[in-house]
C-alpha cells in the first residue's frame, strides 16, 4: 500500500473550514475497513460507511443509523430495516439489505479480515427485500445488536463488484456523516463532512484530522502550540502542564475500557493456574492508581466495573495484592527458592503511562520471587503477536467494553482466538446462556457468573478502567465519551 492516498479534494481546505485535528494513538495501518479490529478505527469506518446503529456510551443506548429500527422476529432471526431517505456520498443510492450481506461475507471471507469473531454466531445474512435483512443466528442471540452497533461498516456491493479489493483504497464511498479524504500510514486519517447526510451539523467541524502521535508529551507540546485542537490520552504525570493555560481546557471522563495483565494459559508457566494467581497476588494495584495514575483510574474488582452494563457489585472472587500468598503459591507450585522464569510484555505510548506500568508490573512480579525478562516492542509487532497468540504475558486494555459479553467472549471463549489460550467448557456454557437470554436481567446474571469464574482461573487479573483526560482547545465542544473516541457531528466548534 502506498504511504499516502488521497481521495478527491484532501488536500485543499477552505479558510472557512472548520478544521478539527486531534491526536491518534492508535494503529492507521490499513484502509480496508475490515482489518483492524481497533476503537479508532471502528469509530472512523463508522463515521465514513455508516453501521446499522451506534452504542451510545454514555447513556448506553443503541441508537439508529443505516437502520432505522429492529425487531426480534424469533429466537434466532433478528430483522433490520433499513432508511430510505439516504444518498450514498457520491450522489448514489442509499444503503440495501444486499450491501448487508455483502459486507457480513466481506467479513467472513476478505483474508485480510480481523472481524470474523463478530460475526460468531451468525449463520447467514438474508435480504428480504431491498430495505430489510434478516440476520440469522446459530442459536438464539439476546446481544447481537450491541456485539454489531458501532462495529460492523456497512459497505457499498456494487462498488465492490466493479473494482475488487481496490475500492477501499481508490473509492472509500459509503453512507456516513464524514468523507475520507487522505489515508497515509502511520501518519494521518483525514475526513470531511458530508452535507448531505441527515447527522451533518453546522456547527461541527468540516474537517478532521488525526494526526498519530504516541508519545505523552508529543501530544501535549502540539495542543499547547495549537498543532491540534484535541490531544487525547494525556498522562496523569502531565496533567500540570495545563494549569494556568486559558486557551486550553482539560476534558475529564470515566472509561469504558478494561485494562488487565493476560497470561497465555497455551504457554508454560501460566498454563498452572497457581503461576497465574501468584501473578495476580503480586500487583499492587491500588500502588499503581496511587503513584503513576495520580488517582486517575478506577480500580476493577474483575472483569465488570460501574461503567459497564450488568455491573451490580465488586466480583467476591476477584483476588488483591497479597505478596505472601503470591509467595506461598509459587512454592506450592514448585518454585519455593525463585522462580519460573517468565517473559513480560508491554506497549510504550499506546495507553495510558503504559511503560511506567508495565515496569512496575515487573518489579512487583521480581519482589515475590518471579524471574522477569520485560520486552517492550512496537505496539504494532506486539498487537500482531497478540492476536496470532504468540506473546506470553501482556499488559493490555479492551476497549469499548459498555457490554462486556463480547470483549470476554472474544478473549476467553474456547476456539473464538488464540489471544490468551484458555478455555474452559464451564464459562463457555455460561456464554452459551448469555447470548440466549433476552431478559436483560436474567441475562445480566450470567454475565456476572462468567466475571466470577475468570477472577478465580486468573487468565488475566483485571485491574482498572482509567479516566480519560483530553486537552481541548476552549473554544471546542467535545462530548465526554467513556470509549475515548469522539463522533464528530456532537462535536461544536465556535
Amino acid at each position: 500500500m502506498a504511504a499516502g492516498i488521497a481521495f478527491g479534494s484532501a488536500d485543499r481546505s477552505d479558510a472557512a473550514d472548520k478544521v478539527l485535528a486531534l491526536t491518534s494513538q492508535a494503529t492507521i495501518t490499513n484502509v480496508n475497513p475490515y482489518a483492524e479490529s481497533e476503537q479508532q478505527m471502528y469509530f472512523v469506518w463508522c463515521q465514513v460507511y455508516g453501521c446499522l446503529g451506534r452504542l451510545d456510551y454514555v447513556t448506553k443506548e443503541l441508537k439508529p443509523m443505516l437502520a432505522e429500527k429492529w425487531e426480534v422476529i424469533d429466537p434466532t432471526t433478528w430483522r433490520f430495516h433499513l432508511r430510505t431517505d439516504l444518498k450514498r456520498q457520491d450522489g448514489g443510492p442509499g444503503p440495501t439489505a444486499r450491501d448487508v450481506v455483502h459486507s457480513w461475507k466481506r467479513i467472513m471471507t476478505d483474508p485480510s479480515s480481523a472481524q470474523r469473531f463478530m460475526m460468531f454466531e451468525v449463520k447467514e445474512m438474508i435480504a428480504v427485500d431491498d430495505h430489510t435483512v434478516d440476520i440469522k443466528t446459530i442459536k438464539q442471540s439476546g446481544q447481537l445488536a450491541i456485539d454489531l452497533f458501532s462495529q460492523f461498516a456497512i459497505t457499498p456491493a456494487d462498488l465492490y463488484e466493479k473494482y475488487g479489493q481496490n475500492v477501499y483504497r481508490d473509492h472509500p464511498i459509503g453512507w456516513g456523516p464524514y468523507k475520507l479524504e487522505k489515508f497515509d500510514v502511520d501518519q494521518s486519517i483525514v475526513l470531511r463532512k458530508n452535507s448531505a447526510s441527515p447527522e451533518s451539523r453546522p456547527n461541527a467541524p468540516d474537517v478532521v484530522i488525526y494526526r498519530q502521535m504516541r508519545e505523552p508529551e508529543q501530544r501535549v507540546t502540539a495542543v499547547l502550540n495549537n498543532e491540534v485542537q484535541v490531544a487525547r490520552q494525556i498522562p496523569p504525570q502531565l496533567v500540570a502542564r495545563f494549569k494556568g493555560q486559558d486557551r486550553v481546557k482539560l476534558v475529564t471522563s470515566p472509561s469504558v475500557e478494561i485494562m488487565f495483565m493476560a497470561f497465555n494459559v497455551k504457554m508454560k508457566p501460566w498454563d498452572d493456574v497457581r503461576i497465574r494467581q501468584a501473578a495476580a497476588y503480586a500487583i499492587n494495584r491500588d500502588a499503581i492508581i496511587k503513584r503513576i495514575l495520580f488517582g486517575y483510574a478506577d480500580p476493577l474488582d474483575g472483569a465488570l466495573g460501574p461503567a459497564q452494563i450488568c455491573y451490580e457489585k465488586p466480583s467476591p472472587m476477584a483476588i488483591h495484592f497479597d505478596p505472601a500468598k503470591a509467595k506461598a503459591l509459587l512454592a506450592e507450585a514448585g518454585y519455593k527458592n525463585g522462580g519460573p522464569e517468565v517473559e513480560i510484555q508491554g506497549s510504550t505510548g499506546r495507553y495510558i503511562s503504559d511503560r511506567q506500568i508495565i515496569e512496575a508490573i515487573s518489579q512487583m512480579l521480581t519482589d515475590v520471587g518471579f524471574k522477569v525478562k520485560l520486552v517492550t516492542p512496537e505496539w504494532s509487532n506486539l498487537w500482531a503477536d497478540v492476536r496470532a497468540g504468540k506473546s506470553p504475558a501482556y499488559y493490555m486494555g479492551r476497549g469499548q467494553v459498555a457490554d462486556p459479553s463480547i470483549a470476554l467472549s472474544q478473549y476467553f471463549e474456547t476456539g473464538l482466538s488464540p489471544r490468551i489460550g484458555y478455555s474452559n467448557k464451564d464459562v463457555d456454557a455460561l456464554f452459551e446462556k448469555v447470548r440466549s437470554t433476552f431478559d436483560p436481567k436474567e441475562r445480566c446474571g450470567y454475565v456476572r457468573q462468567v466475571v466470577d469464574k475468570l477472577a478465580s482461573d486468573v487468565p488475566a487479573q483485571f485491574l482498572w478502567t482509567h479516566k480519560l483526560v483530553s486537552a481541548v482547545r476552549s473554544d471546542i465542544q467535545i462530548p465526554a465519551d467513556p470509549s475515548g473516541e469522539i463522533w464528530f457531528p456532537d462535536v461544536v466548534m465556535k
